[in-house]
């Protein structure tokens, strides 16, 4: 993965939910927070799996200390999961993968569930069994709905940009899902922003939760700096120009607040002699994902 050390939000996650405890609090894309909680649940899994197996085998004083057995999913059985939810495909998409690349060499699975692809296909992933299952609400309850996902087997619930979900108008899909689950299960919460709301959902469907709140700089990605630049929307593309010219990146993502912009910004860039794509709601998930490919390569 290419980690040497953990991340800030990494430090203060791992070891709390590695003993149990529900976390929320303030954690950015890019500072290391998809790995804060996958590790720990991988191992609270491997735990509990190790355990269930070697049960009949222990000795009744067995020297498992009581907080190595909490780092376990207690009762975990075949069936059981973890279910992630994210606000867009896109970000399913990635914490799949990041879920891929960490649990496969232990024999975990993961499914990515969500809206613009096959529902025959998810149902075909949930049917094989997964210990991580990774989606976006609506999809997710779709699912549900039609029996094709038992959430009485959920054993811990992530949220991943709750805050992103809730302003997209997903507060009541997030809702009913938790009252569906036992309330039993482990539940972390994480936002990009300090969001009062996204806060009091997890203390009311939380056991005392740990709540984090790091620095601004140690929420922020490593060796991210902000600037900002005022300019009126017709010295926009001009002004575009001259920074790429300034800093040259290798690459670069340029976010428009109207999705009629996107593609308008991608051709004026390749007209200027720049590789650009668009990417938006407008194009079909297969279309999104070859240009997010594109960009990977």
């Amino acid at each position: 993965m290419g980690w040497s050390h953990c991340t800030p939000v990494q430090e203060v996650v791992i070891p709390k939910v590695l003993d149990g405890a529900d976390v929320a609090g303030l954690a950015q894309t890019g500072t290391g927070k998809t790995g804060a909680f996958l590790i720990p649940l991988i191992e609270r899994i491997l735990r509990a799996r190790d355990r269930s197996e070697n049960e009949s085998e222990a000795e009744p004083d067995s020297s498992e200390a009581g907080p190595q057995r909490a780092r376990a999913f207690p009762n975990w059985k075949r069936g059981h999961y973890i279910l992630i939810l994210v606000p867009t495909r896109e970000l399913a998409q990635q914490v799949f993968e990041e879920a891929v690349k960490l649990g496969e060499g232990a024999g975990l699975r993961s499914v990515a569930i969500y809206g613009g692809a096959a529902y025959e296909g998810q149902r075909d992933g949930l049917r094989a069994g997964a210990e991580f299952v990774i989606g976006t609400p609506g999809r997710l309850i779709d699912l549900y709905k039609g029996r094709s996902l038992d959430l009485r087997n959920v054993r811990a619930v992530v949220f991943d940009e709750a805050d992103r979900m809730f302003d997209m108008g997903f507060k009541a899909d997030m809702v009913f899902m938790l009252k569906a689950i036992d309330r039993r299960r482990q539940f972390l919460v994480f936002s990009a922003t300090l969001n009062f709301d996204v806060l009091r959902t997890a203390y009311r469907f939380g056991s005392d939760p740990v709540e984090f709140n790091l620095s601004q700089d140690e929420a922020k990605a490593e060796g991210v700096a902000d600037q900002v630049f005022h300019c009126s929307g017709d010295e926009k593309p001009a002004f575009l120009l001259s920074l790429l010219a300034r800093l040259q990146p290798r690459q670069a993502i340029i976010f428009s607040n109207f999705k009629s912009n996107v593609e308008r910004i991608a051709e004026f860039l390749k007209s200027n002699g720049y590789h650009a794509d668009g990417i938006s709601s407008q194009l079909s998930q297969a279309q999104r994902l070859k240009v997010l490919e594109r960009f990977k390569s």
